[in-house]
């Protein structure tokens, strides 16, 4: 039996890199070698595209610049009715892809930019969808989506940069307006925390925009929940959608930062590094966590219901985790954001809903080969003789003109 050649995509030219980096590792780890044949697909921090096995291991990234001089630059194309890359150089050669399995977060990856690629070449691909990708990196968007499917979200307000630039003073007076004190300001278009502060004042809301906006073209100012956790759900399909258990993540501080996301959890995600030899407990799993979360029955299972509905809406594909707020006491969850994929591919949610890694890793290649079997039954093309039938009309003038007067 022939192995599938699966494309390993990741890193990007995105704020979140290094956890794009990470994620892919965790899920090569777990992968079942016999199934598939892995060729990386790394994207630096520039945009250019390079293959190297040696991307494979944690212990080649202590010095990056060396690692890609020893690697070779590729282009994404099409040969003889296959997509794949050409790789650079005197002795280029195409290397065909059955698949590509995706890994990226942030800008130009996790955003529906590489899905258009692929989607260009005809190569399948794990994950979101052009559109749905698109939709999801926008957090101002996908609130609105949340609304209009009757979910309740917090109090926001969506700012661009253009307007706070324009006249910053009026934003926050926006702002105040709106929301109340406590805020919390964090950049619509990327995630893992970078760029999200607190603002008590409007001294502080002020700097919290001024941060945000290196970031990101738009911001979100969210007005913060009082007597409220955090409570994670992911969802898991193509076809067919579930809902895994839920987790509370544990910050140290009131936001939920870089840090605690990526390198807590003791010296397998510390700050001391990252073992290669074990990623298992790396990047979104090494954060601190309760499975399942500690809320009442009756909202577990509207939250997870919720998660459902909105993978459902978006046309999802593959693994998602939706993030919510909770006060149990009142009975009562908001929706927060969704993230595609998530860091770790949520891998720790599914284990304790019974879906290891290596099963989730052939679900999601599955679900890809799914999806394009399903695309390839519409018809992309139509033959309409428009072309033909201007040039024997003597060209588009000619054939204008006879519109015209027709």
């Amino acid at each position: 039996m022939n192995k599938l050649k699966v494309g390993w995509f990741f890193g990007g030219r995105a704020t979140e890199h290094e956890v794009s980096v990470l994620t892919a590792l965790q899920a090569f780890e777990n992968i079942n070698q016999s199934r598939y044949e892995i060729i990386p697909v790394y994207v630096s921090k520039k945009g250019d595209f390079y293959t190297n096995p040696k991307f494979l291991d944690l212990k080649n990234y202590k010095d990056v610049d060396s690692l890609l001089l020893s690697s070779t630059k590729i282009t994404l194309g099409r040969k003889e009715n296959q997509g794949g890359f050409f790789t650079q150089g005197l002795f280029g050669k195409f290397v065909t892809l059955d698949v590509a399995f995706l890994s990226f977060h942030g800008s130009f990856g996790e955003d529906g930019c590489m899905q258009g690629l692929l989607e260009m070449y005809q190569i399948p691909y794990t994950g979101f969808s052009v559109l749905s990708a698109g939709i999801t990196m926008d957090k101002a968007i996908s609130k609105a989506i949340f609304k209009e499917l009757g979910l309740p979200v917090c109090n926001y307000l969506a700012v661009s940069r253009i307007d706070f630039l324009k006249n910053p003073k009026q934003v926050l007076e926006q702002a105040k307006k709106i929301l109340k004190f406590p805020m919390f300001v964090k950049p619509a278009t990327i995630g893992s925390s970078i760029g999200v502060n607190k603002a008590k004042d409007e001294d502080s809301l002020n700097f919290a925009l001024e941060v945000a906006f290196t970031f990101a073209e738009k911001v979100l100012i969210e007005e913060a929940f009082e007597n409220a956790i955090e409570v994670n759900c992911s969802a898991l399909g193509y076809e067919e959608i579930k809902a895994s258990v839920c987790e509370m993540p544990v910050g140290s501080t009131e936001v939920l930062s870089f840090e605690d996301k990526y390198q807590k959890g003791g010296g397998k995600g510390s700050k001391q590094g990252l073992r290669s030899d074990d990623l298992k407990g790396s990047g979104m799993a090494s954060l601190s966590r309760i499975i399942p979360a500690p809320i009442p029955d009756k909202l577990t299972k509207q939250i997870q219901g919720a998660t459902v509905k909105v993978f459902k809406a978006l046309e999802g594909c593959g693994v998602a985790r939706i993030d919510y707020f909770v006060n149990s006491a009142k009975d009562k969850f908001w929706i927060n954001e969704i993230n595609t994929p998530p860091g770790s591919f949520a891998f720790y949610l599914w284990e304790k809903s019974g879906v290891k890694f290596s099963k989730l890793v052939d679900m999601l290649i599955e679900f890809a080969l799914k999806r394009t079997e399903n695309q390839s039954k519409t018809q992309y093309t139509f033959e309409s003789g428009l072309l033909s039938s201007m040039a024997q009309k003597g060209g588009i003038n000619k054939f204008v003109s006879d519109e015209i007067k027709n």
